[in-house]
Protein backbone atom coordinates (compact mmCIF):
# COMPACT_ATOMS: atom_id res chain seq x y z
CA UNK A 1 0.00 0.00 0.00
CA UNK A 2 1.66 3.32 -0.99
CA UNK A 3 1.03 5.98 1.38
CA UNK A 4 3.13 9.54 0.63
CA UNK A 5 4.42 11.06 3.55
CA UNK A 6 5.82 14.15 4.75
CA UNK A 7 1.74 16.23 4.01
CA UNK A 8 1.44 18.20 7.01
CA UNK A 9 1.08 21.61 5.61
CA UNK A 10 0.57 21.13 2.23
CA UNK A 11 -2.72 20.16 1.40
CA UNK A 12 -5.38 23.10 1.91
CA UNK A 13 -8.60 21.27 0.57
CA UNK A 14 -9.67 17.84 0.61
CA UNK A 15 -12.18 15.99 -1.79
CA UNK A 16 -13.86 12.99 -0.93
CA UNK A 17 -15.92 10.33 -2.78
CA UNK A 18 -18.95 9.23 -0.46
CA UNK A 19 -20.45 5.64 -1.39
CA UNK A 20 -17.46 3.31 -1.00
CA UNK A 21 -15.09 5.80 0.07
CA UNK A 22 -15.94 8.06 3.31
CA UNK A 23 -19.06 5.53 4.35
CA UNK A 24 -18.12 1.83 4.88
CA UNK A 25 -20.18 -1.03 3.46
CA UNK A 26 -23.35 -0.39 5.80
CA UNK A 27 -23.30 3.10 4.60
CA UNK A 28 -21.88 4.94 7.58
CA UNK A 29 -19.40 7.25 8.60
CA UNK A 30 -17.24 6.51 11.57
CA UNK A 31 -16.72 8.62 14.50
CA UNK A 32 -13.10 8.68 14.05
CA UNK A 33 -13.47 9.77 10.51
CA UNK A 34 -15.95 12.38 11.38
CA UNK A 35 -14.15 14.33 14.49
CA UNK A 36 -11.16 14.51 12.39
CA UNK A 37 -13.21 16.58 9.96
CA UNK A 38 -13.97 18.29 11.87
CA UNK A 39 -10.84 19.48 13.47
CA UNK A 40 -9.19 19.92 10.18
CA UNK A 41 -12.39 22.32 9.01
CA UNK A 42 -11.71 24.25 12.43
CA UNK A 43 -7.93 24.57 11.38
CA UNK A 44 -9.24 25.76 7.68
CA UNK A 45 -8.97 22.63 5.82
CA UNK A 46 -12.17 22.36 3.79
CA UNK A 47 -13.59 18.58 3.31
CA UNK A 48 -15.88 18.43 0.45
CA UNK A 49 -18.10 15.81 -0.34
CA UNK A 50 -18.03 14.72 -4.02
CA UNK A 51 -20.65 12.95 -5.30
CA UNK A 52 -23.08 11.62 -8.43
CA UNK A 53 -25.62 12.18 -5.29
CA UNK A 54 -28.29 14.69 -5.50
CA UNK A 55 -27.52 17.93 -3.61
CA UNK A 56 -29.48 16.25 -0.68
CA UNK A 57 -27.82 13.12 -1.06
CA UNK A 58 -24.23 14.97 -0.70
CA UNK A 59 -25.96 17.41 1.69
CA UNK A 60 -27.40 15.04 4.01
CA UNK A 61 -24.07 13.28 4.71
CA UNK A 62 -22.25 16.60 5.66
CA UNK A 63 -25.00 17.21 8.50
CA UNK A 64 -24.45 14.01 9.80
CA UNK A 65 -20.48 14.73 9.82
CA UNK A 66 -21.47 18.32 11.29
CA UNK A 67 -19.41 20.17 8.86
CA UNK A 68 -19.78 23.44 6.48
CA UNK A 69 -17.78 23.16 3.50
CA UNK A 70 -19.06 23.21 0.28
CA UNK A 71 -20.81 20.39 -1.44
CA UNK A 72 -19.90 18.78 -5.60
CA UNK A 73 -22.70 16.65 -6.45
CA UNK A 74 -24.00 15.41 -9.77
CA UNK A 75 -20.44 14.40 -10.54
CA UNK A 76 -19.29 17.72 -10.46
CA UNK A 77 -22.42 18.88 -12.57
CA UNK A 78 -23.72 20.75 -10.00
CA UNK A 79 -21.81 23.08 -7.05
CA UNK A 80 -23.35 24.56 -3.61
CA UNK A 81 -21.24 27.12 -1.22
CA UNK A 82 -21.30 26.34 2.56
CA UNK A 83 -24.62 28.29 2.08
CA UNK A 84 -26.45 25.98 -0.38
CA UNK A 85 -26.18 28.54 -2.89
CA UNK A 86 -25.42 27.71 -6.71
CA UNK A 87 -21.68 28.50 -7.45
CA UNK A 88 -21.97 26.47 -10.62
CA UNK A 89 -24.53 24.32 -12.59
CA UNK A 90 -24.01 22.66 -15.80
CA UNK A 91 -27.20 20.93 -17.50
CA UNK A 92 -27.75 18.31 -20.29
CA UNK A 93 -29.96 19.77 -22.64
CA UNK A 94 -33.70 18.37 -22.46
CA UNK A 95 -34.29 17.80 -25.98
CA UNK A 96 -31.04 15.65 -26.32
CA UNK A 97 -32.33 13.95 -23.16
CA UNK A 98 -35.19 13.20 -24.03
CA UNK A 99 -34.14 11.60 -27.68
CA UNK A 100 -32.03 9.45 -25.43
CA UNK A 101 -34.65 8.35 -22.82
CA UNK A 102 -36.59 7.16 -25.95
CA UNK A 103 -34.10 5.00 -27.21
CA UNK A 104 -33.41 3.54 -23.70
CA UNK A 105 -37.54 2.53 -23.32
CA UNK A 106 -37.25 1.11 -26.64
CA UNK A 107 -33.99 -0.86 -27.29
CA UNK A 108 -33.18 -1.08 -23.19
CA UNK A 109 -36.29 -1.87 -21.38
CA UNK A 110 -35.04 -3.70 -18.80
CA UNK A 111 -32.67 -0.51 -17.69
CA UNK A 112 -34.29 1.35 -14.95
CA UNK A 113 -34.11 5.00 -15.76
CA UNK A 114 -33.76 7.52 -13.08
CA UNK A 115 -33.49 11.65 -14.01
CA UNK A 116 -31.76 13.91 -12.07
CA UNK A 117 -32.42 17.98 -12.41
CA UNK A 118 -31.20 20.00 -8.89
CA UNK A 119 -33.69 18.38 -6.57
CA UNK A 120 -35.67 16.82 -8.44
CA UNK A 121 -35.30 13.02 -8.63
CA UNK A 122 -37.65 11.45 -11.83
CA UNK A 123 -38.93 8.00 -12.44
CA UNK A 124 -40.96 5.94 -14.16
CA UNK A 125 -41.93 3.61 -11.47
CA UNK A 126 -40.84 4.52 -8.14
CA UNK A 127 -41.99 0.45 -7.29
CA UNK A 128 -38.60 -0.54 -9.14
CA UNK A 129 -36.63 -2.90 -7.16
CA UNK A 130 -33.13 -0.50 -8.10
CA UNK A 131 -35.48 2.76 -7.35
CA UNK A 132 -36.58 0.95 -3.62
CA UNK A 133 -32.55 0.22 -3.78
CA UNK A 134 -31.39 3.60 -4.16
CA UNK A 135 -34.21 4.78 -1.90
CA UNK A 136 -32.77 3.21 1.17
CA UNK A 137 -29.16 3.76 0.55
CA UNK A 138 -29.99 7.69 0.21
CA UNK A 139 -32.41 8.30 2.68
CA UNK A 140 -34.42 10.22 -0.44
CA UNK A 141 -37.54 9.16 -2.00
CA UNK A 142 -37.90 9.27 -6.05
CA UNK A 143 -41.39 10.83 -7.70
CA UNK A 144 -42.87 9.14 -10.53
CA UNK A 145 -43.15 11.74 -13.66
CA UNK A 146 -42.75 12.87 -17.20
CA UNK A 147 -39.00 14.30 -17.56
CA UNK A 148 -40.23 16.51 -20.30
CA UNK A 149 -42.73 18.34 -18.16
CA UNK A 150 -41.08 18.48 -14.95
CA UNK A 151 -38.08 19.68 -16.35
CA UNK A 152 -39.05 21.97 -18.83
CA UNK A 153 -38.62 24.96 -16.65
CA UNK A 154 -35.21 24.21 -15.87
CA UNK A 155 -34.35 23.19 -19.92
CA UNK A 156 -32.39 20.79 -18.78
CA UNK A 157 -31.34 17.51 -16.22
CA UNK A 158 -27.82 16.84 -14.69
CA UNK A 159 -27.71 13.33 -15.52
CA UNK A 160 -29.70 10.25 -16.06
CA UNK A 161 -28.40 7.13 -13.76
CA UNK A 162 -29.25 3.70 -15.43
CA UNK A 163 -29.58 1.18 -13.03
CA UNK A 164 -29.05 -2.71 -14.22
CA UNK A 165 -27.70 -6.13 -14.19
CA UNK A 166 -23.59 -5.59 -14.63
CA UNK A 167 -24.46 -7.12 -18.76
CA UNK A 168 -27.26 -4.48 -19.67
CA UNK A 169 -25.26 -1.93 -17.95
CA UNK A 170 -22.17 -2.83 -20.25
CA UNK A 171 -24.32 -2.77 -23.42
CA UNK A 172 -26.11 0.26 -22.54
CA UNK A 173 -22.49 1.72 -22.32
CA UNK A 174 -21.35 0.73 -25.73
CA UNK A 175 -24.40 1.75 -27.21
CA UNK A 176 -24.09 5.37 -25.57
CA UNK A 177 -20.17 5.63 -26.11
CA UNK A 178 -20.72 4.99 -29.80
CA UNK A 179 -23.52 7.52 -30.65
CA UNK A 180 -22.65 10.00 -27.86
CA UNK A 181 -19.57 10.11 -27.90
CA UNK A 182 -20.57 13.98 -26.92
CA UNK A 183 -21.46 13.29 -23.61
CA UNK A 184 -19.57 12.55 -20.07
CA UNK A 185 -20.35 8.79 -19.25
CA UNK A 186 -18.94 6.97 -15.98
CA UNK A 187 -19.93 3.85 -13.94
CA UNK A 188 -20.31 4.36 -10.25
CA UNK A 189 -20.16 0.40 -10.30
CA UNK A 190 -20.96 -2.13 -12.17
CA UNK A 191 -24.81 -1.59 -11.99
CA UNK A 192 -24.81 1.75 -12.14
CA UNK A 193 -23.77 4.24 -15.44
CA UNK A 194 -23.72 8.02 -14.70
CA UNK A 195 -24.83 10.01 -17.99
CA UNK A 196 -23.98 14.07 -17.88
CA UNK A 197 -23.15 17.18 -19.95
CA UNK A 198 -20.02 16.47 -22.04
CA UNK A 199 -17.94 18.95 -19.37
CA UNK A 200 -19.26 17.23 -16.60
CA UNK A 201 -16.41 15.41 -14.45
CA UNK A 202 -15.35 15.05 -10.88
CA UNK A 203 -11.93 16.77 -12.26
CA UNK A 204 -13.55 19.82 -13.54
CA UNK A 205 -15.88 20.37 -10.56
CA UNK A 206 -12.43 20.11 -7.98
CA UNK A 207 -10.49 22.56 -10.11
CA UNK A 208 -13.42 24.73 -10.61
CA UNK A 209 -14.22 24.80 -7.02
CA UNK A 210 -9.87 25.08 -6.07
CA UNK A 211 -9.91 28.10 -8.77
CA UNK A 212 -12.98 29.78 -6.94
CA UNK A 213 -11.17 29.36 -3.58
CA UNK A 214 -7.39 30.39 -5.04
CA UNK A 215 -6.43 26.72 -4.47
CA UNK A 216 -3.64 25.14 -6.48
CA UNK A 217 -4.55 21.40 -7.31
CA UNK A 218 -0.63 20.98 -5.94
CA UNK A 219 -2.30 21.51 -2.68
CA UNK A 220 -5.65 19.48 -3.16
CA UNK A 221 -6.52 15.78 -2.03
CA UNK A 222 -8.82 13.39 -2.83
CA UNK A 223 -9.75 10.13 -2.10
CA UNK A 224 -12.52 7.75 -4.55
CA UNK A 225 -13.01 4.23 -5.57
CA UNK A 226 -14.97 3.93 -8.72
CA UNK A 227 -14.50 4.36 -12.27
CA UNK A 228 -15.96 8.13 -11.96
CA UNK A 229 -13.14 8.87 -9.34
CA UNK A 230 -10.29 8.25 -11.87
CA UNK A 231 -9.94 11.84 -13.44
CA UNK A 232 -10.46 12.87 -9.75
CA UNK A 233 -7.40 11.14 -8.34
CA UNK A 234 -5.49 11.96 -11.35
CA UNK A 235 -5.63 15.68 -11.55
CA UNK A 236 -5.02 16.39 -7.82
CA UNK A 237 -1.17 16.10 -6.19
CA UNK A 238 -2.60 13.57 -3.47
CA UNK A 239 -5.18 11.46 -5.04
CA UNK A 240 -5.81 8.52 -2.85
CA UNK A 241 -7.52 5.17 -3.98
CA UNK A 242 -9.57 3.30 -1.38
CA UNK A 243 -8.35 -0.62 -1.25
CA UNK A 244 -11.54 -1.79 -2.04
CA UNK A 245 -11.47 -0.12 -5.66
CA UNK A 246 -10.83 -1.86 -8.76
CA UNK A 247 -7.37 -2.38 -10.14
CA UNK A 248 -7.67 0.08 -12.87
CA UNK A 249 -9.17 2.80 -10.38
CA UNK A 250 -6.19 2.14 -7.94
CA UNK A 251 -3.57 2.79 -10.50
CA UNK A 252 -4.79 5.92 -12.14
CA UNK A 253 -4.17 7.03 -8.14
CA UNK A 254 -0.84 7.86 -7.37
CA UNK A 255 -1.35 6.45 -3.47
CA UNK A 256 -3.67 3.96 -2.10
CA UNK A 257 -4.78 3.99 1.33
CA UNK A 258 -6.75 1.19 3.37
CA UNK A 259 -10.14 0.29 2.21
CA UNK A 260 -13.79 1.91 3.03
CA UNK A 261 -14.26 -0.49 6.32
CA UNK A 262 -10.83 0.02 7.56
CA UNK A 263 -11.01 4.29 8.02
CA UNK A 264 -8.95 4.14 4.58
CA UNK A 265 -10.29 8.05 4.65
CA UNK A 266 -9.13 8.51 8.63
CA UNK A 267 -5.69 6.19 8.06
CA UNK A 268 -4.66 9.55 6.01
CA UNK A 269 -6.26 12.69 6.79
CA UNK A 270 -5.10 11.90 10.70
CA UNK A 271 -1.43 12.59 9.64
CA UNK A 272 -2.72 16.24 8.62
CA UNK A 273 -1.62 18.04 11.63
CA UNK A 274 -0.34 21.53 11.59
Amino acid sequence: MAMQNNITGRVKIIFSDIDGTLLDSCHQITDGTRNKIIELEQKGIPFVLVSARMPEGVASIRRQIGSHSPIISYSGGLIYDANRRILYSCLLELNHALKIKKVLETEFPRICCNTYGYEKWIVDNADDPWVRREEAITGLNAAEGDIKKEFEEEGGIHKFLLMGEAKEIHNVEIWLRKDYPELSIALSNENYLEVMHGSVKKSAGITYLCNYRGISLEEAMAFGDGHNDMDMLKVVKYGYAMGNAPKEVKESAAFETLDNDHEGVLAVIKELNE
